[in-house]
């Protein structure tokens, strides 16, 4: 990860009171449970070699740099002798390093889990818990297609959905979400009132911001489309959207903070039958902020999270295009994908403003027709001192 440095003359400092004192801080870019010797603390100066993003469910205490002086300015003497009056001692306090309002220090929140008592989809993401980073939330859609599921999905061994934080995570579906935890269900309901067509829910569009060149690249096509270029492609294989689900946050970003990830997976009964054809269901993850307006999860080829995209790792039939027979998933036993198709979960990260007023957009639709179901699972939000482009990856 990109970390910010501490100020040379603070670092000159430290080097030589690390060295008198025998003495180590911690080093964690999410924070820690309290101050470390000498009034070390939280102080973001190296990589942990962590980049995974997943907390496991753990409930920590805390900002990422809480660097303020915790009122105990621990002194080190450097003086050859302590009865010496010609060698006084000297005071190192890092208490005075300011926190996130230096652009170079790390200001993200850490993570704070309260889903274990609570079937909000809002703390099954990791968001809104007490004492934790907050949002403005909203779902649309029917009530039946967005469900708070508790522990392992489905029953393969070792698991490969556990919950990314805490102990539950989001199912949201363009069917009823809770179908997905019935092993070998056929997942194709229609909902009714629910069916965009081909007006999507604003702020997202569908067109490309150009045909060479992305917002990475060029800054100055923000607002002017889909930045990612992903969406147009394959939204235009098919005829319109049905049974629309959303939820939709919109927060100021904390200061000191870069970037945001999150965890997904995506699964659809359209698969095999309707494999590379129209009816090419779809996720969309839309961000709107200063630095990207357009989708943000999408596979290494510039697709997004659809039927049809990559990163459909687990194929549990066969099919004549990428998976000839014998081609299965057991592990998609236990669930209502037993005989189709789903992705491991992923990680989305993307960079944001520190202080900018963002809006993101986690959808997910039948294209072409209301039948045959799509299904998304959401976790684990959490706040980034890195920025940078969006980028989906395994894992």
């Amino acid at each position: 990860m990109n970390h910010a440095s501490l100020p040379t003359a603070i670092v000159s400092l430290l080097v030589p009171f690390a060295l008198a004192t025998g003495c180590t801080a911690k080093d964690d870019e999410r924070g820690d449970d309290g101050p470390g010797e000498g009034g070390l603390t939280n102080v973001n100066v190296g990589d942990d070699g962590d980049e995974s993003g997943s907390t496991g469910g753990g409930t920590t205490d805390g900002g990422a740099d809480d660097a303020g002086d915790d009122g105990n300015d621990d002194a080190v003497d450097t003086g050859a002798d302590d009865g010496d009056p010609a060698a006084p001692p000297v005071n190192f306090d890092v208490g005075t390093i300011p926190d996130a309002g230096d652009v170079n220090v790390c200001g993200a929140p850490a993570p704070v889990s309260c889903d274990a008592n609570s079937d909000d989809p809002w703390h099954a993401l990791g968001l809104n818990c007490p004492d934790g980073p907050q949002v403005d939330g909203a779902y649309s859609g029917d009530p039946q297609s967005l469900y708070v599921h508790s522990g392992n999905l489905g029953t393969y061994m070792p698991a490969p959905f556990p919950p990314q934080e805490g102990e539950k995570f989001v199912i949201m579906s363009s069917g009823i979400a809770q179908e997905m935890t019935q092993g070998g269900l056929y997942a194709s309901t229609a909902m009714p009132g629910n069916d965009p067509e081909n007006n999507l829910p604003a702020p997202i569009v569908v067109n490309s911001v150009s045909a060479t060149e992305d917002c990475a690249g060029n800054p100055g096509l923000v607002g002017t489309g889909d930045c990612s270029n992903t969406i147009e492609a394959q939204w235009t294989q098919g005829d319109g959207a049905y049974d629309w689900a959303e939820m939709r946050l919109s927060v100021e970003v904390p200061a000191g903070t870069f970037g945001f990830s999150y965890n997904l997976a995506m699964f659809s009964t359209e698969y095999p039958s309707y494999y590379q054809t129209s009816f090419n269901d779809m996720y969309i993850a839309w961000l709107e902020s200063e630095q990207w307006t357009g989708n943000v999860s999408f596979d290494e080829m510039g697709n997004p999270i659809s039927l049809n995209a990559g990163f459909l790792d687990y194929k549990d039939a066969p099919n004549s295009y990428d998976c000839p027979a014998p081609c299965a998933a057991p592990e998609l036993a236990g669930t209502a994908m037993e005989g189709h198709a789903g992705t491991k979960w992923l990680t989305t990260t993307a960079g944001v403003t520190p202080g900018e007023t963002i809006e993101v957009v986690f959808a997910v639709f039948d294209l072409s027709d209301n039948i045959l179901d799509t299904v998304v699972l959401l976790d684990n939000w959490l706040w980034e001192c890195e920025g940078g482009p969006p980028v989906t990856i395994p894992g």
